[in-house]
């Protein structure tokens, strides 16, 4: 896609999903030891943008969490993803103009009951509020965004750095030292 008209195409996008009807299941949040499920949205420039959120999906992992992530690619990169995870790739030219998306792996994200669903990105991507707000997940993790604070039930602030990997490991570890005893309702 021509990279001028992503962010059109992002815009109108957006104020498409203004109009959608959030998800209707139960959110709240649930103690790290009793978390199975993770999905992650990852918003990606480059190779190096996917490779520094490896340490936290492994950490998942040997915490014998099972860890779903969609990356999403809004320039052509030309270097090949080598990364330690399993990821499905998403490009904005397979989004129309309205915002949906027929690709099969993203409906059945979607639709997927995630105990935590991070959304790991620097800036606003039209796709990810749309998955967000129709997602199943039981607690929706992100940046704090002012006006964008229906999006998630647990928001983390950024730090000076800013980059990807801080974001992400923010998120970690606020969530891995959730401990009560009862799902918090949100």
């Amino acid at each position: 896609m021509n990279s001028l008209l992503y962010p059109i195409k992002n815009y109108l996008v957006s104020r498409k999903n203004r109009k959608i009807r959030p998800s209707t299941s139960k959110h709240y949040t649930l103690p790290y030891e009793e978390a199975k499920h993770f999905g992650i949205l990852l918003s990606i420039e480059s190779a190096a943008d996917a490779k520094q959120i490896s340490p936290i999906i492994e950490k998942l992992q040997k915490d014998n969490k099972k860890v779903e992530v969609i990356l999403f690619q809004t320039k052509t990169i030309k270097e090949e993803l080598r990364v330690p995870y399993r990821f499905f790739l998403v490009h904005p030219e397979q989004m129309d103009w309205s915002g949906n998306m027929d690709v099969v792996a993203v409906q059945k994200f979607i639709s997927t009951e995630f105990d935590y669903l991070f959304c790991i990105s620097n800036r606003h991507v039209a796709l990810f509020e749309r998955i967000l707000l129709l997602s199943q997940a039981k607690c929706r993790v992100g940046a704090h965004i002012v006006g964008k604070e229906f999006l998630y039930e647990w928001m983390v602030f950024r730090e000076e750095q800013n980059t990807l990997a801080s974001l992400a490991k923010n998120m970690f570890t606020s969530v891995s030292t959730i401990q009560n005893s009862r799902p918090a309702l949100v």
